[in-house]
């Protein structure tokens, strides 16, 4: 073979080499492991197949007095969280439809003692769990849910704390059925109790509720749409 051809084909693995270093990646994943006190942490994420932690590899925060926002934009948007330190203060807004958000508040006893957060969904077929004190009782949570959808969503809170507040609100904009809500909010109570708010717009829905604790539990629920069903468990 002359030099000629020889030189041509290395020119010809060069200019594909090349062309395959060009080629734009898909993917727009965020993973973060962080451990300190004082935290003030925004993310955000435009495109399709946003990913802000994994349930295999979530975004890990552990100190004190974390301040976490995370937003995404686009479809199939994945947000998984797992928060251990004292005070935490956050919002999720998501808007794009197939969403999934698991976001726990100490899950290795490191205490979340004061929890204040929202998580905001526009879209439709949305998974959202949260967890707040899995491994002992915050001091305190509040929470506001708002989710404006076209299809089915899948909604689950578990919050147990000993004073626990949570203002949810469901709409099915085309009236569409297949809303699936379950609340738990459990705890001593305090004085005041704890405060369950639920506001739901659409056919369909499935809603249950769990609270208890001691003293003035309060469970507030309105709905707008056919063939709800409804179970409510309050204890002191």
């Amino acid at each position: 073979m002359d030099s000629s051809r020889i030189w041509k084909r290395a020119s010809s693995l060069v200019i594909v080499s090349l062309l395959s270093l060009w080629i734009p990646a898909l993917a727009n994943d965020i993973y973060i492991q962080q451990s300190g006190d004082n935290l003030d942490l925004d993310v955000t994420q435009d495109g399709q197949n946003n990913v802000a932690g994994t349930s295999s590899t979530n975004i890990s925060l552990t100190g004190d007095t974390m301040t976490l926002s995370i937003s995404q934009v686009g479809n199939s948007n994945v947000v998984a969280v797992d928060i251990n330190g004292n005070t935490y203060t956050g919002n999720i807004n998501l808007t794009g439809s197939s969403n999934s958000v698991d976001l726990t508040c100490d899950s290795s006893g490191v205490n979340c003692e004061t929890v204040s957060m929202s998580v905001d969904v526009t879209g439709s077929s949305a998974d959202i769990t949260i967890n707040i004190g899995t491994t002992a009782d915050a001091d305190s949570y509040t929470g506001t849910l708002d989710i404006t959808s076209s299809a089915s969503e899948t909604v689950t809170l578990t919050a147990n704390a000993v004073s626990a507040t949570s203002d949810i609100d469901i709409t099915n904009s085309s009236g569409l059925s297949g809303n699936t809500a379950t609340y738990s909010q459990s705890g001593d109570g305090d004085v005041n109790g704890h405060s369950l708010t639920h506001s739901h717009t659409g056919d369909g829905a499935v809603i249950n509720m769990t609270q208890s604790g001691i003293y003035d539990n309060k469970i507030n629920v309105t709905t707008s749409g056919d063939n709800a069903a409804i179970d409510i468990t309050q204890s002191d």
